[in-house]
Protein backbone atom coordinates (compact mmCIF):
# COMPACT_ATOMS: atom_id res chain seq x y z
CA UNK A 1 0.00 0.00 0.00
CA UNK A 2 1.16 3.79 -0.78
CA UNK A 3 -0.16 5.99 1.08
CA UNK A 4 0.04 9.55 -0.38
CA UNK A 5 1.59 11.14 2.94
CA UNK A 6 2.65 14.76 1.40
CA UNK A 7 -0.88 15.35 0.52
CA UNK A 8 -1.94 16.91 3.72
CA UNK A 9 1.38 18.80 4.67
CA UNK A 10 -0.12 22.18 4.85
CA UNK A 11 -2.14 20.39 7.58
CA UNK A 12 1.03 18.63 9.16
CA UNK A 13 2.87 22.12 9.15
CA UNK A 14 -0.23 23.76 10.79
CA UNK A 15 -0.84 21.46 13.26
CA UNK A 16 3.08 21.67 14.51
CA UNK A 17 2.88 25.30 14.54
CA UNK A 18 -0.07 25.57 17.02
CA UNK A 19 1.83 22.80 19.07
CA UNK A 20 5.01 25.41 19.73
CA UNK A 21 2.52 28.21 19.68
CA UNK A 22 1.13 26.28 22.23
CA UNK A 23 3.93 25.37 24.39
CA UNK A 24 5.53 28.97 24.17
CA UNK A 25 2.13 30.05 25.67
CA UNK A 26 2.68 27.59 28.06
CA UNK A 27 6.38 28.82 29.11
CA UNK A 28 5.33 32.40 28.59
CA UNK A 29 2.95 31.73 31.16
CA UNK A 30 4.07 29.36 33.53
CA UNK A 31 7.76 29.24 32.70
CA UNK A 32 9.84 26.27 33.99
CA UNK A 33 10.32 24.70 37.57
CA UNK A 34 14.52 25.00 37.70
CA UNK A 35 16.13 22.25 39.91
CA UNK A 36 18.82 23.84 42.28
CA UNK A 37 21.32 22.69 39.35
CA UNK A 38 20.49 25.84 37.81
CA UNK A 39 19.05 27.73 41.12
CA UNK A 40 21.19 26.74 43.71
CA UNK A 41 20.54 25.20 46.82
CA UNK A 42 20.69 22.16 48.71
CA UNK A 43 19.81 18.55 48.83
CA UNK A 44 19.86 17.01 52.09
CA UNK A 45 19.02 12.82 51.91
CA UNK A 46 17.46 11.20 55.05
CA UNK A 47 16.39 7.41 56.18
CA UNK A 48 13.00 7.99 57.16
CA UNK A 49 10.77 5.95 59.55
CA UNK A 50 7.29 4.90 57.40
CA UNK A 51 5.34 6.28 60.61
CA UNK A 52 7.33 10.01 60.42
CA UNK A 53 6.83 10.35 57.02
CA UNK A 54 3.79 12.67 56.85
CA UNK A 55 4.92 14.79 60.11
CA UNK A 56 8.10 15.64 58.06
CA UNK A 57 6.62 16.32 54.72
CA UNK A 58 4.51 18.69 56.58
CA UNK A 59 7.24 20.18 58.73
CA UNK A 60 9.72 20.76 55.31
CA UNK A 61 7.43 23.49 53.82
CA UNK A 62 5.95 25.26 56.68
CA UNK A 63 9.44 25.94 58.65
CA UNK A 64 11.49 25.96 55.09
CA UNK A 65 10.51 29.04 52.60
CA UNK A 66 10.20 27.32 49.37
CA UNK A 67 11.70 23.87 50.42
CA UNK A 68 10.41 20.51 49.32
CA UNK A 69 10.51 16.64 50.23
CA UNK A 70 10.98 14.26 47.64
CA UNK A 71 10.48 10.10 47.80
CA UNK A 72 13.55 8.63 46.62
CA UNK A 73 13.06 5.03 47.36
CA UNK A 74 11.34 3.37 50.02
CA UNK A 75 12.13 4.94 53.63
CA UNK A 76 14.42 7.29 51.77
CA UNK A 77 13.17 10.59 51.18
CA UNK A 78 15.52 14.32 49.74
CA UNK A 79 14.72 17.37 51.59
CA UNK A 80 15.57 20.66 48.79
CA UNK A 81 15.89 23.97 49.98
CA UNK A 82 16.80 27.23 48.21
CA UNK A 83 20.50 28.97 48.80
CA UNK A 84 20.81 29.25 53.03
CA UNK A 85 23.99 30.59 54.95
CA UNK A 86 25.49 27.03 56.59
CA UNK A 87 24.23 28.97 59.79
CA UNK A 88 20.66 28.27 58.79
CA UNK A 89 21.66 24.92 57.40
CA UNK A 90 22.78 23.77 60.46
CA UNK A 91 19.42 24.86 62.17
CA UNK A 92 17.06 22.85 60.09
CA UNK A 93 19.36 19.69 60.56
CA UNK A 94 19.61 19.83 63.80
CA UNK A 95 15.70 20.67 63.92
CA UNK A 96 14.76 17.63 61.65
CA UNK A 97 17.42 15.36 63.77
CA UNK A 98 15.80 16.27 67.19
CA UNK A 99 12.17 16.77 66.06
CA UNK A 100 12.00 13.54 64.12
CA UNK A 101 15.09 11.51 66.26
CA UNK A 102 16.86 10.92 62.32
CA UNK A 103 20.26 9.85 62.28
CA UNK A 104 22.68 11.81 60.25
CA UNK A 105 22.17 12.73 56.73
CA UNK A 106 23.16 10.30 54.37
CA UNK A 107 24.10 13.03 51.84
CA UNK A 108 24.07 16.57 51.55
CA UNK A 109 25.03 18.15 48.14
CA UNK A 110 25.34 21.94 48.15
CA UNK A 111 25.30 24.14 44.78
CA UNK A 112 25.96 27.99 44.76
CA UNK A 113 24.10 30.13 42.71
CA UNK A 114 27.16 30.77 40.72
CA UNK A 115 27.53 27.38 39.78
CA UNK A 116 24.00 27.21 38.67
CA UNK A 117 24.18 30.14 36.71
CA UNK A 118 27.30 28.50 34.96
CA UNK A 119 25.45 25.70 34.15
CA UNK A 120 23.13 27.49 32.45
CA UNK A 121 25.25 29.34 30.42
CA UNK A 122 26.95 25.98 29.97
CA UNK A 123 23.50 24.56 28.58
CA UNK A 124 22.35 27.18 26.24
CA UNK A 125 25.87 26.89 24.71
CA UNK A 126 25.69 23.18 24.28
CA UNK A 127 22.78 23.61 22.26
CA UNK A 128 23.70 26.59 19.79
CA UNK A 129 26.94 24.84 19.13
CA UNK A 130 24.78 21.12 18.25
CA UNK A 131 22.46 23.28 16.56
CA UNK A 132 25.06 25.05 14.09
CA UNK A 133 27.16 21.98 13.89
CA UNK A 134 23.57 20.11 12.47
CA UNK A 135 23.65 22.51 10.11
CA UNK A 136 26.82 22.84 8.98
CA UNK A 137 27.19 19.32 9.05
CA UNK A 138 24.16 18.12 6.61
CA UNK A 139 25.11 21.00 4.35
CA UNK A 140 28.38 19.37 3.65
CA UNK A 141 27.19 15.64 3.80
CA UNK A 142 24.02 16.38 1.02
CA UNK A 143 26.33 18.90 -0.90
CA UNK A 144 26.31 16.16 -3.73
CA UNK A 145 22.20 15.72 -3.96
CA UNK A 146 20.73 16.11 -7.45
CA UNK A 147 18.53 18.58 -8.65
CA UNK A 148 15.81 19.88 -7.59
CA UNK A 149 17.08 19.61 -4.16
CA UNK A 150 19.11 22.25 -2.28
CA UNK A 151 22.00 20.88 0.60
CA UNK A 152 21.53 23.42 2.59
CA UNK A 153 17.66 23.11 2.68
CA UNK A 154 18.20 19.77 3.90
CA UNK A 155 20.00 21.18 7.06
CA UNK A 156 17.86 24.00 7.74
CA UNK A 157 14.70 21.76 7.06
CA UNK A 158 16.09 18.96 9.73
CA UNK A 159 17.19 21.71 12.46
CA UNK A 160 13.94 23.67 12.31
CA UNK A 161 12.44 20.11 12.73
CA UNK A 162 14.53 19.84 15.85
CA UNK A 163 13.74 22.89 16.86
CA UNK A 164 10.19 21.87 16.88
CA UNK A 165 10.71 19.07 19.02
CA UNK A 166 12.34 21.20 21.71
CA UNK A 167 10.30 23.33 21.88
CA UNK A 168 7.36 20.47 22.17
CA UNK A 169 9.14 19.10 25.29
CA UNK A 170 9.73 22.41 27.21
CA UNK A 171 6.06 23.19 27.03
CA UNK A 172 5.38 19.90 27.98
CA UNK A 173 7.72 20.50 30.82
CA UNK A 174 6.32 23.80 31.73
CA UNK A 175 2.61 21.93 32.32
CA UNK A 176 4.28 19.12 33.89
CA UNK A 177 5.98 21.58 36.16
CA UNK A 178 3.10 23.58 37.08
CA UNK A 179 0.75 20.41 37.54
CA UNK A 180 3.17 17.57 38.68
CA UNK A 181 6.76 19.52 40.46
CA UNK A 182 8.41 18.41 37.26
CA UNK A 183 12.37 20.06 37.47
CA UNK A 184 14.20 21.08 34.80
CA UNK A 185 17.75 20.08 35.83
CA UNK A 186 21.05 18.71 34.20
CA UNK A 187 18.71 15.27 33.50
CA UNK A 188 16.79 17.27 31.75
CA UNK A 189 19.61 19.08 29.75
CA UNK A 190 21.02 15.70 28.97
CA UNK A 191 17.20 14.78 27.88
CA UNK A 192 16.96 17.26 25.04
CA UNK A 193 20.35 16.68 23.94
CA UNK A 194 19.37 13.10 23.09
CA UNK A 195 16.14 14.53 21.72
CA UNK A 196 18.13 16.74 19.50
CA UNK A 197 20.38 13.43 18.34
CA UNK A 198 18.04 11.28 18.04
CA UNK A 199 15.46 13.76 15.93
CA UNK A 200 18.39 14.62 13.73
CA UNK A 201 19.28 11.05 13.00
CA UNK A 202 15.49 9.75 12.32
CA UNK A 203 15.37 12.83 9.83
CA UNK A 204 18.61 12.10 8.17
CA UNK A 205 17.43 8.47 7.42
CA UNK A 206 14.55 9.39 5.52
CA UNK A 207 17.16 12.87 4.16
CA UNK A 208 19.34 9.76 2.85
CA UNK A 209 16.22 7.85 1.44
CA UNK A 210 15.29 10.98 -0.50
CA UNK A 211 18.34 11.43 -1.98
CA UNK A 212 19.07 7.91 -3.48
CA UNK A 213 15.86 7.89 -5.01
CA UNK A 214 16.79 11.38 -6.46
CA UNK A 215 19.85 9.47 -7.80
CA UNK A 216 18.57 6.59 -9.39
CA UNK A 217 13.99 7.12 -9.88
CA UNK A 218 12.96 8.37 -13.17
CA UNK A 219 10.31 10.19 -11.46
CA UNK A 220 10.57 13.68 -12.49
CA UNK A 221 8.11 15.07 -9.65
CA UNK A 222 9.41 15.58 -6.01
CA UNK A 223 6.81 15.11 -4.23
CA UNK A 224 6.54 11.93 -5.42
CA UNK A 225 10.10 11.37 -4.60
CA UNK A 226 10.03 12.21 -1.26
CA UNK A 227 6.37 10.57 -0.56
CA UNK A 228 7.87 7.65 -2.13
CA UNK A 229 11.21 7.24 0.13
CA UNK A 230 8.64 7.62 3.29
CA UNK A 231 6.97 4.97 2.36
CA UNK A 232 9.95 3.34 2.15
CA UNK A 233 11.82 4.48 5.60
CA UNK A 234 8.39 4.54 7.50
CA UNK A 235 8.29 0.67 9.03
CA UNK A 236 12.25 1.35 9.77
CA UNK A 237 11.30 4.83 11.90
CA UNK A 238 8.25 3.39 13.65
CA UNK A 239 9.96 0.19 14.80
CA UNK A 240 13.04 1.90 16.00
CA UNK A 241 10.81 4.69 17.77
CA UNK A 242 8.17 1.50 19.56
CA UNK A 243 11.21 -0.58 20.95
CA UNK A 244 12.82 3.07 22.07
CA UNK A 245 9.99 3.77 23.69
CA UNK A 246 8.96 0.40 24.97
CA UNK A 247 12.78 0.73 26.81
CA UNK A 248 11.67 4.78 28.30
CA UNK A 249 8.83 3.27 29.36
CA UNK A 250 9.98 0.97 31.73
CA UNK A 251 12.29 3.81 32.94
CA UNK A 252 9.50 5.38 33.83
CA UNK A 253 7.43 2.88 35.69
CA UNK A 254 10.41 1.60 37.49
CA UNK A 255 13.40 3.68 37.32
CA UNK A 256 12.51 5.81 40.47
CA UNK A 257 11.81 9.34 41.21
CA UNK A 258 15.31 10.32 40.35
CA UNK A 259 15.28 9.69 37.15
CA UNK A 260 11.32 9.57 36.16
CA UNK A 261 11.57 13.34 34.41
CA UNK A 262 14.54 12.71 32.51
CA UNK A 263 12.17 9.40 31.03
CA UNK A 264 9.45 11.35 30.60
CA UNK A 265 11.20 14.21 28.88
CA UNK A 266 12.87 11.03 26.37
CA UNK A 267 9.50 9.99 25.82
CA UNK A 268 7.95 13.08 24.48
CA UNK A 269 11.15 13.58 23.12
CA UNK A 270 11.43 10.50 20.85
CA UNK A 271 7.91 10.80 20.06
CA UNK A 272 8.03 14.29 18.40
CA UNK A 273 10.66 13.55 16.53
CA UNK A 274 9.95 10.69 14.83
CA UNK A 275 6.80 12.62 14.06
CA UNK A 276 8.18 15.41 13.03
CA UNK A 277 10.92 13.41 10.99
CA UNK A 278 7.98 12.29 8.73
CA UNK A 279 5.39 14.90 8.88
CA UNK A 280 7.39 18.13 9.44
CA UNK A 281 11.26 17.80 8.01
CA UNK A 282 10.38 16.22 4.67
CA UNK A 283 7.52 18.36 3.98
CA UNK A 284 9.17 21.65 4.36
CA UNK A 285 11.43 20.09 1.52
CA UNK A 286 8.01 19.80 -0.35
CA UNK A 287 7.21 23.67 0.36
CA UNK A 288 10.35 24.69 -0.47
CA UNK A 289 10.74 23.28 -3.69
CA UNK A 290 7.50 24.24 -4.65
CA UNK A 291 8.15 27.67 -3.46
CA UNK A 292 11.18 27.84 -5.90
CA UNK A 293 9.16 25.93 -8.86
CA UNK A 294 6.57 29.11 -8.73
CA UNK A 295 9.36 31.62 -8.60
CA UNK A 296 10.96 30.68 -11.33
CA UNK A 297 8.32 29.79 -13.42
CA UNK A 298 7.01 33.52 -13.26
Amino acid sequence: MNLNIVKYKYFYIAFSLTLMLLGIIFLIVWGLKFGIDFTGGTKIIYNVNTNEVTSIEKYVPKNIKNGSIIELTKNQYQIQTPPLSQKVLTKIENNIQSKFHLSKPQSITTIGPTIGSELTQDAIYSIIIVITGIIIYIGWAFRKVPKPANPWVFGVSAVLAMIHDVIIVFGAFAILGHFFDAPVDSLFVTAILTVIGFSVHDTIVVFDRIRENLIKTKIINFSDIVNNSLMQTLNRSLNTSFTVLLVLSALFLLGGITIRWFAVALLIGIFSGTYSSIFVASQLLIIYNQYKERKNGS
